[in-house]
């Protein structure tokens, strides 16, 4: 199975829980505790490596972590969500543990309990722990609310905004992740979009310095616009698509498709031949998001969405093409699954051709993927790789003709 595609093995299989885990340690100027991080993680069951990223430290953090064993990752781009995106991507375990670089005052032995607390259908362990001098404020009036309203699936949680977790970094598209302190939430979303389980284990106590209100000032607007635009980009709204050729699929939706996967969504695309010259443009094109499959028409009867899909947009050929097939099989999900779905219909032929009979209603920005779809289009050899910044649908109405 190409890693890519989506498959329940990828959050259920038994060796992937039993795997060796990286440690993540984004560090700026923590000479003097990182050391003690460093042999204490190195320490634990499963875990084989342990890297350091310096983001731009002024001391002697990245050669003090080198002489303790790290690697370490440098990265020069400013922020936490920077750092921690860079150490992601250079782990080379699925699985990998992000601590921050000054816990020297935390009982680090305890960290092994998120590694055993990883169980089919889990891909995030928050690790929750308890401070007497810090009411978490944060958290309580601001994390916890939007989750319950935005994200109920996630409300049950302790702990969302801890920064020590572990998680299976095959389920997101690392390279996509915020740049901000928000990143630990995002990841947070993009694994609970994924369709994979998120579970809490308790770590222990620390006691920390009393903060200052203003600590939290400037941290409340960063998450709140975190919050927000990630609720207007719907990344718990799932799409399938039902076309008769992939070439349909590029030049009528592939940008949507590609915005959508690239904020944390998911994509089913079933094709009737998806081993095509066009099929493998297709696939070069949404093999980098692990939340996108691509799979045979005769598949489509056994689709399910994931448990944490809010609705479901089917998308097929119109059928004035001559080719029902695609909302027929859209019209019996409605009907079977257990989730709110509607059903858009494309501007194009199998061929790519936009069709007389068409009459949009529904208009989809496309600039998070409007370069891919260029480049697929000029693939295609088709004489033109323009794309415009938004690609049309048509709400599809039964009338009575879909036999």
């Amino acid at each position: 199975m190409a890693r890519w595609c989506r498959d329940e093995s990828v959050v259920t299989d038994k060796d992937s829980i039993d795997a060796p885990v990286s440690v993540v340690v984004p560090a700026k100027d923590e000479a003097r505790t990182i050391v003690r991080v460093i042999e204490t993680m190195a320490a634990l069951p499963k875990i084989d490596e342990v890297i350091v990223v310096d983001n731009n430290s002024t001391d002697e953090t990245a050669s003090v972590a080198a002489a303790a064993g790290a690697r370490v990752v440098a990265e020069a781009q400013p922020g936490m969500g920077h750092a921690i995106r860079a150490g992601f991507i250079a782990a080379r375990n699925d699985w990998v543990i992000k601590v921050d670089a000054d816990l020297d005052r935390f009982d680090m032995s305890l960290f092994s309990r998120m590694i055993e607390a990883r169980a089919p259908g889990v891909g995030l362990v928050k690790g929750i722990w308890q401070d007497p001098r810090d009411p978490m404020p944060m958290t309580r009036y601001l994390v916890i609310p939007a989750l319950r309203q935005m994200y109920p699936g996630l409300g049950g949680l302790l702990a969302p905004n801890s920064g020590i977790y572990a998680f299976d970094r095959s389920l997101i598209a690392l390279p996509e992740l915020v740049g901000s302190y928000a990143a630990d939430l995002d990841v947070l979303l993009r694994v609970h979009a994924s369709g994979a389980g998120v579970a809490e284990a308790d770590i222990g106590r620390i006691a920390n310095n009393p903060r200052d209100p203003s600590h939290y000032a400037s941290m409340t607007e960063v998450i709140m616009g975190f919050f927000l635009r990630k609720r207007d980009l719907r990344i718990t709204e799932e799409i399938v698509v039902l076309a008769e050729s992939a070439t349909q699929v590029i030049t009528g939706c592939l940008g949507r498709l590609v915005a959508h996967l690239r904020a944390g969504g998911r994509v089913t695309v079933f094709l009737r031949n998806p081993g095509s010259s066009a099929g493998r443009v297709l696939n070069e094109a949404l093999q980098v998001f692990p939340t996108a499959a691509v799979r045979p028409f005769g598949d489509a009867a056994g689709f399910r969405p994931a448990d944490t899909s809010s609705c479901l947009h089917l998308i097929a050929p119109h059928p004035s093409t001559g080719q029902q097939d695609g909302v027929r099989t859209a019209l019996a999900m409605q009907e079977a699954l257990d989730v709110d779905a509607d059903i858009l219909l494309l501007s194009v032929d199998p061929d790519g051709y936009e069709i007389a009979d068409f009459r949009a209603d529904t208009g989809l920005d496309i600039a998070e993927g409007l370069a891919v779809k260029q480049a697929a289009l000029a693939r295609l050899d088709r004489g033109n790789s323009d794309a415009l910044p938004r690609e049309v649908f048509e709400t599809y109405l039964p009338s009575g003709d879909i036999s």
